[in-house]
């Protein structure tokens, strides 16, 4: 066996040290001897043939190379050598491709019994038809599964030895090989890269689901190929690492997105915790596009609540004690903003702010809101009358409500922020809050808030009034209670008499307006707007407001 090029590769030729020469009455009546030793792979499986083994200064072909080599009237037999290492096995004509060190991929036929099988008792006994090993190779072997000579490929894991020889010889004379091209090897990398890139984009745009099955196209795409070009054209390309790279690709991104969303969930709670109510901290995190954070203009509605002549109780307990009463009204009164689906803004010192309609958008933020006061004020008077007995204070408290177009989202500096709205609506609830002062009232409402709620509440208007720091007067509400409360028959006449009160008193009728305000007194005796109404209308019946007089009372306090 001879070789044509270099001596640089020939050093990746396996060496051969100690042969193990067959027996003496086969070597003499054997035209030639080859080596038939195989190498499995680390998984035990026998992929390869060595086509050249080297030996002393001579280099010597396997036995199936020689049985082919015979059959094919022995053709110029040598091996073609490179700079790095082997490239083929040249048989005249034939080429048969192989790695560096001169293996050859084995190009199996099948599983056990692709080739047939005569048994040699047959042969002894005669019979085997005539003619049947005529200008055929005759492979001499054993193939019973307790023999020593059963090996591993990828068809089966008992695979008679000399089949495997067998399927080499059938390779190297009809040229059918599984051959690794020079190109491969791009071809892998362009692959890893291919499918790795075009997975990473895909999960980028994809939600989970269509991302799963989008990579599992890729996968199946890239079987397919590799498998039509390895059945079709017998060409050997890397099916592990591409798909090793997809795969990763795909675990590492999920991987990611799972945690970076476990982040944001816990950021939104964190967030959010502390001014929703928990069911709606989990729509926001179910949901995270339908809160849009950095500030945006919505119509919302606020609520402000003030415990009126708190602070005077200073003197009377100590620090801590405020702390613990502050601590057990607040919970109470935030269970039932949240209850209604408000959004807590702040405590600041004995008031309080909740926001209806964000982060999560609610239609009926303004019926939320109402609800809302109308729900606190009965548990702060349930609270009232347990700390009554308890010896503490009795609760008194404010509440103003307005709507309209505010800024709402995280608000502040780079150094500290917060969830908040802002703008001139916001402030109007607040001042409504104070002008509760001004007419004895508990909750007053904005005209704004009036025209979203409908029918669902009972309210009587109680004045036009322009606040401190706007220029547009608005109108005021009472909010009484839901809408088909019976209130008591006393309560509806005295509201009867000063809505017609307040109509005289806007056309300058002061003696009509005293009679119908002090009417609702008979009925309502601590009814603070008629007490208020009263004596406006006295100081206008001695100082009358002239004929341009359009019935707004101007505040001079917030």
């Amino acid at each position: 066996m001879t070789y044509r090029g270099g001596t640089a590769g020939l050093g990746a030729i396996p060496r051969a040290f100690v042969p193990e020469s067959n027996l003496a009455v086969l070597t003499e009546a054997a035209t030639s001897s080859g080596y038939f030793s195989v190498k499995q792979d680390s998984d035990g499986t026998v992929r390869w043939m060595p086509l050249v083994v080297a030996g002393a200064e001579e280099m010597f072909p396997p036995l199936s190379v020689l049985a082919a080599w015979h059959y094919l009237d022995r053709p110029p037999l040598m091996v073609r050598v490179g700079p790095y290492g082997v490239e083929a096995l040249q048989l005249g004509e034939r080429f048969a491709p192989t790695d560096e060190s001169g293996r050859l991929l084995i190009n199996y036929l099948g599983p056990p019994g692709s080739f047939p099988q005569v048994s040699i008792s047959d042969v002894l006994d005669g019979n085997v038809p005539p003619g049947t090993f005529r200008d055929k190779i005759v492979l001499v072997g054993a193939a019973a599964t307790g023999i020593y000579d059963m090996r591993t490929t990828p068809f089966s894991p008992v695979h008679p030895g000399v089949e495997i020889h067998a399927s080499v010889i059938d390779n190297l004379i009809t040229g059918h090989f599984v051959a690794r091209p020079g190109w491969s090897e791009t071809y892998d990398v362009f692959a890893i890269f291919t499918l790795a890139t075009v997975a990473a984009l895909g999960l980028w745009w994809l939600s989970p689901l269509p991302s799963l099955l989008f990579c599992g196209v890729l996968f199946a795409t890239h079987v397919f190929l590799a498998r039509e070009m390895f059945v079709r054209y017998g060409l050997w390309l890397n099916m592990v690492y591409p798909l090793l790279a997809l795969t990763a690709t795909y675990v590492s991104i999920t991987v990611y997105e799972f945690v970076s969303e476990q982040r944001e969930r816990r950021r939104l709670r964190n967030a959010f915790g502390q001014y929703v109510a928990s069911e709606v901290v989990e729509s926001i995190v179910k949901d995270p596009d339908r809160l849009q954070l950095g500030g945006e203009e919505k119509v919302l509605t606020v609520l402000f609540s003030d415990l009126k002549g708190f602070t005077s109780y200073s003197e009377r307990y100590t620090p801590q004690q405020m702390i613990e009463l502050l601590s057990e009204y607040y919970a109470r009164m935030t269970e039932r903003v949240f209850a209604c689906g408000g959004t807590l803004k702040e405590y600041v010192g004995d008031e309080m702010m909740a926001i209806f309609g964000a982060p999560i958008d609610q239609a009926d933020h303004a019926v939320r809101a109402c609800a809302a006061a109308l729900d606190m004020r009965a548990h702060r008077h349930a609270l009232s009358e347990e700390w009554v007995a308890q010896g503490r204070p009795r609760l008194y408290a404010r509440t103003g409500i307005n709507s309209g177009r505010m800024l709402v989202g995280n608000l502040g500096s780079k150094y500290r922020f917060s969830y908040g709205v802002l703008g001139d609506n916001v402030n109007l609830g607040s001042r409504l809050e104070g002008l509760n002062k001004e007419y004895a009232t508990e909750i007053l409402v904005g005209e704004n808030t009036v025209k979203l709620l409908g029918d669902e509440f009972l309210l009587r208007e109680v004045d036009v009034v322009r606040v401190v720091g706007k220029e547009k007067p608005t109108r005021l509400y009472e909010l009484l209670a839901a809408a088909g409360t019976e209130l008591p028959a006393s309560e509806a006449r005295a509201m009867e008499s000063y809505s017609a009160g307040l109509a005289a008193y806007r056309e300058q009728r002061w003696d009509d307006a005293l009679r119908l305000f002090h009417a609702a007194l008979e009925q309502k005796a601590d009814d603070g707007p008629s007490l208020v109404m009263i004596e406006r209308s006295k100081a206008y019946m001695e100082s009358p407001p002239g004929v341009d007089w359009d019935g707004v009372f101007v505040a001079t306090r917030k």
